[in-house]
């Protein structure tokens, strides 16, 4: 059922309530009348807003109609009760002036709009998954906590109960300012700690006034005598409950945020034994290979076939790279590079001599590299891939690689066509260690320190890959 339609339920209920109560003791029939005729004006008028004015027309977008609206209802209603007023006249002590009830009514009807738009607003803030409906849901849970602390203490102690009804919710505020914004932001920044202290005292301070205040309001207007008051004690409470919470707040936050680093780094470290066992699994026992290798490159050697021996030394080459260098944590960018070297000469061995490929490889000199480490077989994937959905021996190809260093930061760019393998290809998707695994690998190894875009079309692939080494 929708929320219009149980608000005026509530308002009929309301309503027959009313008509019992505040006729039951009239005995003149004509006041009577004229009551029942009031009260079915406000109901009417009531009920046409609940179930028309405000879901249909309260909005941005058709903000004028909805004033134009509460205007005539101010004015129907104002004249209604006129007309009642002059047909079945009331005595001035049963009945506002005309303008003065519809005044009233539509004045109430506001803020009831305001008040609903507020709560629907909050609801739905703390339906969505952010830090900001996070923190407003809680303080929303400590708020009714207080309340439900504050309507029974209220009974034995006005002073207890505001007290302990506001200590919950200045308690959660000072700790999820400290805790969700102000010091993960001061640790991001490296800011000193004597500002940490300074902007502490600050919220503190906010906080203490703002609830204090609250504590003090609460007391004059729901005691017996306005002249209830705290005199300043309500501040001393807050002072000590602030002064109280704040350094555990530290302590909790700093411990926490230790143990997330931990686990942090167990995660790269289990990531990274993942990623390595995914590429040791894909280079289908190297050391197997690299033995059959040596003796292919003989028997090439034996034969005077010197392209195939070339291919198979150079094969070879990497195998031994990745059975010794591609072990370690990191290796020297120039070193990335040969291999990268190494499997793209191999691969023009392939299409040597076909003039509709054409491959355009760009790649910085050693001493434009300098001693700059990176973890191994990061490059080559993408590389990789190129060659592998990038040739076709039929039909026009191209790949073009551009790697640079400038100031620490690698930019690598692969740009090749597209030449898919037939549905029924298992390999189809597939492209060397998988560049899924080479995404995991960055955002373990490299965290905040990589941009990787791809786009993809039809006929061409594209990557851009920046780096910061340091």
């Amino acid at each position: 059922m929708k929320s219009r339609w149980i608000e005026f339920i509530i308002v009929t209920g309301i309503y027959l309530f009313l008509l019992i109560t505040l006729l039951h003791d009239v005995s003149d029939e004509g006041q009577q009348a004229a009551l029942q005729l009031h009260l079915f004006t406000v109901y009417g008028i009531v009920s046409f807003y609940l179930l028309y004015a405000y879901p249909i027309l309260f909005s941005i977008q058709k903000m004028y109609k909805w004033a134009i609206s509460v205007a005539t209802i101010f004015f129907t209603g104002a004249f209604i009760h006129f007309v009642i007023q002059e047909w079945r006249p009331l005595p001035p002590h049963q009945i506002m002036p005309p303008f003065v009830l519809s005044g009233i009514l539509c004045f109430g009807l506001l803020v009831y709009s305001v008040i609903k738009s507020v709560v629907q607003y909050l609801v739905k803030m703390s339906n969505r998954d952010t830090l900001f409906s996070k923190t407003l849901r809680e303080f929303i849970i400590t708020l009714i906590i207080g309340i439900a602390i504050f309507i029974p203490v209220f009974q034995v102690s006005e002073y207890v109960a505001a007290l302990t009804a506001f200590a919950i919710p200045f308690s959660y505020s000072l700790f999820a300012v400290h805790h969700y914004y102000l010091l993960p932001r001061l640790d991001k920044d490296q800011t000193p700690k004597v500002i940490h202290i300074v902007l502490s005292i600050f919220v503190n301070l906010i906080c203490i006034v703002l609830f204090s205040s609250l504590m003090e309001m609460t007391i004059k207007i729901f005691s017996n005598t306005r002249w209830f008051s705290f005199n300043g004690f309500n501040i001393f409470f807050c002072f000590l409950l602030g002064g109280i919470l704040t350094p555990a707040i530290y302590v909790f936050y700093y411990h926490q945020h230790k143990q997330q680093r931990q686990i942090v780094g167990l995660q790269k470290t289990l990531g990274k034994t993942s990623a390595d066992l995914k590429l040791l699994q894909s280079q289908i026992n190297p050391h197997f290979l690299f033995n059959v290798m040596n003796t292919l490159y003989g028997i090439a050697i034996q034969e005077n076939a010197e392209r195939t021996s070339e291919g198979i030394q150079k094969l070879a080459d990497i195998m031994r790279f990745m059975l010794h260098e591609n072990q370690q944590d990191s290796i020297l960018l120039v070193r990335e590079i040969d291999y990268i070297k190494e499997y793209i000469a191999i691969q023009k061995l392939r299409i040597a001599d076909i003039p509709s490929i054409q491959i355009a490889i760009e790649l910085p000199r050693d001493d434009e590299i300098g001693d700059e480490q990176i973890a191994p077989m990061l490059l080559i994937p993408f590389i990789e891939n190129a060659f592998k959905h990038g040739i076709s021996l039929n039909k026009p190809s191209w790949i073009r690689v551009h790697l640079s260093i400038e100031r620490d930061i690698l930019k690598l760019s692969v740009y090749n066509s597209i030449h898919y393998h037939k549905e029924s290809d298992p390999e189809k998707s597939k492209s060397g260690i998988g560049l899924e695994n080479v995404r995991n690998r960055l955002r373990l190894l490299y965290p905040d320190r990589n941009k990787l875009h791809i786009e993809e079309t039809n006929t061409e692939y594209f990557i851009f890959l920046t780096l910061n080494l340091t």
